[in-house]
């Protein structure tokens, strides 16, 4: 089945608050992700949630897409951290039907090079370029069964952990052969 975004989600756009030296909610943004679009583990509660609309704290299952930048990444958030908002600069999909679709199919439709060679085709602007909800509404996606789509979702993961290793062992073996090279010049 093929659906436009906008028709299995509702989209919405993150927020803008001032950040704090302390405050009691994370405030997600891109710097907070990884290589791997995965959220790092050292982040800080930066703004305060008297100052946050109930409407913008995020909830478990929904999607962020960078907006802002070349890389219009997706993350699934599940509450890994808590409470959350997306910052400004992500776009926020939620509410998918889940006997349907899966939001971690989403994240991964999105994530695909292909979608993303698309998102890039579709940026404005010069400066920083950005992608805005109607693009993002307007993105047509293959909705295969759930069953199908756990099983690519399940083959994703096994794929970005053998990555994750490949990477382990790139500079476990440069160490290894830095440290025999320092050794013969000693």
């Amino acid at each position: 089945m093929k659906s436009k975004l906008k028709d299995i989600c509702d989209i919405s756009t993150g927020v803008y608050v001032k950040t704090e030296r302390i405050g009691d909610t994370y405030y997600l943004q891109a710097r907070d992700f990884d290589a791997y679009n995965q959220l790092e583990s050292n982040l800080k509660q930066e703004v305060l949630s008297h100052n946050i609309n109930d409407k913008h704290f995020l909830r478990s299952g929904d999607v962020i897409v960078a907006a802002k930048g070349v890389n219009h990444f997706a993350f699934t958030f599940n509450e890994e951290v808590s409470p959350a908002v997306a910052s400004s600069m992500f776009i926020v999909l939620r509410q998918f039907d889940e006997d349907k679709v899966d939001s971690g199919f989403v994240t991964w439709y999105i994530n695909h090079p292909k979608t993303q060679a698309y998102l890039d085709r579709s940026s404005k602007g010069s400066g920083i370029p950005s992608i805005n909800k109607g693009i993002v509404g307007d993105l047509e996606i293959n909705i295969p069964s759930i069953d199908k789509q756990k099983l690519i979702l399940s083959t994703d993961k096994l794929k970005i952990k053998a990555s994750q290793l490949q990477d382990k062992i790139s500079v476990l073996k440069n160490e290894v052969i830095n440290e025999q090279l320092i050794k013969l010049v000693k």
